[in-house]
């Protein structure tokens, strides 16, 4: 019995290990995630800020509200997300022209896409 005792012992700390590892692995993929949905969250805070501000026809300001955008897009965990941010950065670089004049258009759907952020 001492050594069937001791071999329970030696198992349950095991198990204890074992699943104390597989607790900190999960709650640092969750922190991960959250930061990561943050940083998206603050850039595209950034390309709304841009495109509120009613600027896109300089150059400049659209080279920064595709650069947020492309970030964002990049940055975001979720594919589909991910994907909207994308197809709207490719219609800022080829099309940007269209969106001067509407600019609220285009803060709205960024701050939509920023809504569907978990």
């Amino acid at each position: 019995m001492k050594k069937g005792g001791k071999m329970l012992m030696a198992a349950a700390f095991l198990a204890a290990a074992g699943v104390s590892f597989w607790a900190g692995g999960a709650l640092k993929v969750r922190e991960y995630e959250n930061v990561r949905a943050q940083r998206c969250r603050t850039i595209l805070s950034f390309a709304v800020e841009k495109a509120e501000s009613g600027e896109l026809s300089e150059p400049d300001a659209a080279e920064a509200l595709a650069s947020n955008v492309y970030a964002a897009s990049q940055i975001c965990g979720d594919p589909d997300l991910s994907a909207q941010l994308h197809d709207l950065w490719n219609s800022l670089i080829f099309e940007g022209d269209s969106y001067a004049g509407r600019e609220d258009e285009l803060a709205a759907r960024l701050k939509g896409i920023a809504d569907m952020l978990p």
